[in-house]
């Protein structure tokens, strides 16, 4: 009976172990020396340090606002009441929180966010990376694609590792995270840091395309949703998102010139 009982012990740490692997970790890093203030989806996290790391964050996609913390307008607020405080949001988001994935936020002392990513390598360790801390908090020296990681991608910028469609709950999400960006360019700058880590199908396309106000945005994201489309051939559904003719030509052209 004890042997079977340390069975289903050991069993239990090792199906917890590998269900651990699953989990996401997020780290924001001010390099300041003004204090911050972060809201994840909506709920303040932290405030007042320059350094927070949250392990087994849900993957999927999170709201993230960053805030410059005002101390002496919060002091004023104490000390005369009303709602004085200033403190300036320095960045507002929707972030692609991958499984098994350490996102790493850095915020520079002249206020601009940069955002890198690697895999966790070892998961049972509650201590900074060594290659992180000894760059400045990024992962890969050899990223230069505007902050996101890139290490699964070759020379020529193809995917190599992810073939799988992005999961129904998973684009509800997405298309959600995108509906609240009121500006096209915000859309897109969405869409552009989160499908190159996911595939989509053509319906998929279309139905974020129907998120664009204006033709020239739309067609804008039909070519780039193209590479990580999985069933190319029904491509021709993302063609009745467009109002004009020549915006259907257009991507026909880019469809039949284009190379992975």
């Amino acid at each position: 009976m004890k042997k079977i009982f340390t069975l289903i012990t050991m069993l239990f740490l090792t199906v917890a172990t590998f269900a651990a692997w699953d989990d996401a970790r997020l780290s924001i890093t001010s390099m300041s020396n003004t204090p911050v203030r972060i809201m994840i989806d909506g709920r303040q996290v932290q405030q007042g340090n320059r350094e927070i790391r949250i392990n087994n964050l849900s993957p999927g996609i999170h709201r993230i606002q960053i805030y410059s913390t005002n101390y002496n307008n919060n002091r004023r607020k104490g000390l005369f009441g009303g709602n004085n405080n200033r403190d300036e949001l320095i960045y507002n988001n929707s972030v692609n929180i991958r499984r098994g994935m350490h996102t790493d936020i850095v915020i520079n002392r002249f206020g601009k966010v940069f955002i890198d990513e690697e895999r966790i390598e070892n998961r049972n360790d509650d201590n900074w990376n060594d290659n992180d801390r000894n760059n400045g908090g990024w992962g890969n020296d050899n990223n230069n694609n505007g902050g996101w990681g890139n290490d699964n991608r070759d020379y020529n910028n193809r995917d190599n590792n992810y073939g799988t469609v992005m999961s129904y709950e998973r684009f509800q999400q997405l298309k959600q995270s995108v509906e609240r960006e009121n500006a096209d360019k915000n859309k897109m700058d969405l869409l552009r840091s989160t499908l190159p880590y996911n595939r989509v199908n053509a319906q998929q396309v279309r139905e974020l395309a129907e998120l664009i106000s204006f033709e020239q945005t739309r067609l804008e994201l039909a070519k780039f949703a193209y590479r990580y489309t999985i069933d190319r051939g029904n491509y021709f559904v993302v063609n009745d998102v467009f109002n004009f003719g020549s915006s259907k030509t257009e991507l026909t052209r880019y469809i039949s010139t284009y190379r992975d």
